[in-house]
């Protein structure tokens, strides 16, 4: 009779710990490690299928190119790295950006979601949801990385030695996640008010492009090419069709470090950065696709130090073709180059 007592008791326990395992829960106070103190993570939140990771940063309005978010399988996006468990978790969606609390994009699918800061002074608060699978029971430590083989570059969104819990741990209430955020953002006098509507402004007329001699669009390919009321067409930084993916890694950024050296060099530089695409397709898909182009460049940019106020950019979709009947030549970058007093 002793033994089938302790029989029901142990498969009563171990029904209820399964049971337990499969608990929706909230960790309000989650523990980890990071590079700077512009970004936090307010909650992690674990379900029966899915765990997912509540992220926040903010980005100075004055230097800043905004923000991009990349989908599942983008150029760039989170993934985690296993610590105890030695296996990466790949994301599976990235919903509800918002931008100082408004609401920008509910899923970020196919291509990568670009926004702008709100304003020209102060900060902007952009914050998400980054979807994982529900993780092993025994991971209970692992990294989050932007963009994989970026483990060690200050300028990425990563937080280390975060610790995944289980019911049982401390997990807090949602008080302590509301005071982590209402502190970030009063340490940037930031707040999730709705905006002023912007104004608009008047499209300006592009600039055409210089030429030589021949007709053909003056190349970037060495340094010594830029000079002040030039433009120059970036034909090393080519794109894979209807992508922002570079055909040519090295290439382009070879290219792109001659523009950035200038630059740096010339503080009182100004560029635009002129976008392009093929004649074929749908006209707004390639005015979108050639816009996601300059701000990839822009991103580089300012990633690597020139301030965003620097650096303008105008999207041209499948205008001014170099080739009317169509061409990968038409898929293409110019910057012009302004040298301010």
């Amino acid at each position: 009779m002793k033994h089938i007592l302790l029989l029901v008791l142990f498969t009563i326990g171990w029904s209820n710990i399964g049971l337990a395992q499969d608990k929706d829960y909230t960790d309000h106070k989650p523990q980890y490690r990071k590079w700077l103190d512009s970004y936090i993570i307010d909650k992690i939140e674990y379900t029966k299928t899915n765990t997912v990771m509540y992220f926040r940063f903010v980005c100075d309005n004055t230097s800043s190119g905004g923000a991009t978010f990349y989908p599942p399988g983008g150029e760039s996006p989170w993934y985690l790295k296993g610590r105890t468990v030695r296996k990466d978790f790949d994301i599976t969606a990235v919903k509800n950006i918002r931008r100082n609390g408004i609401l920008v994009k509910g899923n970020v699918v196919g291509e990568a979601f670009h926004t702008e800061p709100l304003g020209k002074t102060g900060h902007t608060v952009f914050s998400c949801e980054v979807h994982y699978p529900r993780l092993p029971s025994d991971l209970k430590e692992a990294d989050l990385i932007e963009g994989r083989g970026q483990e060690y570059n200050r300028r990425h969104f990563n937080c280390f030695n975060i610790k995944l819990k289980t019911w049982e741990d401390d997990l807090g209430s949602e008080d302590d996640s509301k005071k982590v955020v209402e502190d970030f953002e009063k340490k940037y006098n930031t707040t999730t008010t709705k905006p002023p509507e912007e104004k608009k402004t008047e499209e300006k007329k592009p600039t055409p492009p210089k030429k030589q001699g021949s007709g053909k669009l003056i190349s970037l390919e060495k340094l010594q090419d830029i000079d002040c009321g030039e433009r120059l067409v970036l034909d090393k930084v080519q794109f894979h069709d209807n992508s922002t993916k570079y055909k040519g890694m090295i290439e382009a950024n070879r290219t792109l470090g001659y523009l950035f050296t200038y630059m740096r060099e010339n503080p009182n530089t100004v560029v635009t950065l002129h976008g392009y695409s093929d004649i074929f397709g749908d006209k707004e898909r390639n005015l979108e696709l050639s816009k996601a182009r300059v701000l990839k460049i822009q991103r580089w940019l300012t990633m690597y130090g020139i301030k965003a106020r620097r650096i303008n950019y105008e999207a041209h979709g499948s205008a001014d073709p170099l080739v009317a009947e169509g061409d990968v030549s038409n898929r293409r970058v110019e910057v012009e180059i302004e040298c301010r007093q």
